[in-house]
C-alpha cells in the first residue's frame, strides 16, 4: 500500500538536474499560455508542468524547481507583471504540495482530484488572493468572491487533464529511486 504523502525525492544527479531543467522550461512556456488578468484571475496551462514537477522531482526538488521557474518567468520572461516575493513563496509551496502528493505514487483520478483540491485551495484560493490583496489593497473577501467560482470550475478540469497527462507520461519510465 502506498502512503498518501511522500517526503522523499530523487537523488540529485545529471539525469535529475536535466529533467528538472526541462520541466522548469515547460512550466515557463505553459504558464505564459494564459488568458485573463494577473490582478483578478488567470487561466493557464502551467498546472500541467507543476504536476509533472511534483511527480518526477518530489517535494523538495519540486519546491526548488518552482522557485527557479518563478524567478525566470517573472524576471527574464516577464510580461510586465509585478514581481512579488509572495508569489515566489507560493511557487515553492506549490512544488512541495505537488511532490508530497504525486511523487512515486500511482496515477489515479482519486489522487489527482485530491492533489488539485489541496493545490487550488492553498496556493490559488488562499495565497494568490492574499498576495493580490496586499499588492493592490483590494478587499480579500471581494477578491475571493470573484476568484472562487473560477477555482471551483477549474478543479475537476485540471484534475482530469493532469490525470491524462501523468498517466501517459508515467509510461516513459523517467522515475528514479528516492535518494533521501
Amino acid at each position: 500500500m502506498t502512503k498518501f504523502l511522500s517526503f522523499k525525492g530523487p537523488q540529485m544527479n545529471v539525469r535529475t538536474l536535466t529533467l528538472a531543467a526541462l520541466l522548469i522550461a515547460l512550466n515557463v512556456v505553459l504558464g505564459k499560455l494564459s488568458v485573463g488578468s494577473d490582478t483578478v484571475f488567470k487561466i493557464s496551462l502551467g498546472f500541467i508542468a507543476t504536476g509533472m514537477i511534483g511527480y518526477f522531482l518530489g517535494p523538495w526538488w519540486g519546491g526548488v524547481a518552482m522557485v527557479v521557474k518563478d524567478l525566470i518567468a517573472n524576471t527574464i520572461f516577464s510580461s510586465g507583471s509585478t514581481f512579488f516575493l509572495g508569489f515566489t513563496f507560493s511557487a515553492f509551496v506549490s512544488g512541495i504540495i505537488a511532490g508530497m502528493i504525486l511523487y512515486q505514487q500511482k496515477v489515479s483520478l482519486k489522487r489527482l482530484f485530491a492533489y488539485e483540491f489541496v493545490q487550488i485551495l492553498v496556493t490559488n484560493v488562499f495565497f494568490t488572493t492574499l498576495w493580490i490583496n496586499i499588492l493592490y489593497t483590494t478587499p480579500f473577501i471581494q477578491l475571493l468572491t470573484v476568484r472562487l467560482p473560477k477555482e471551483v470550475i477549474s478543479w475537476p478540469i485540471e484534475a482530469i487533464i493532469l490525470f491524462l497527462v501523468l498517466r501517459a507520461v508515467s509510461r516513459l519510465n523517467l522515475q528514479q529511486k528516492s535518494g533521501y
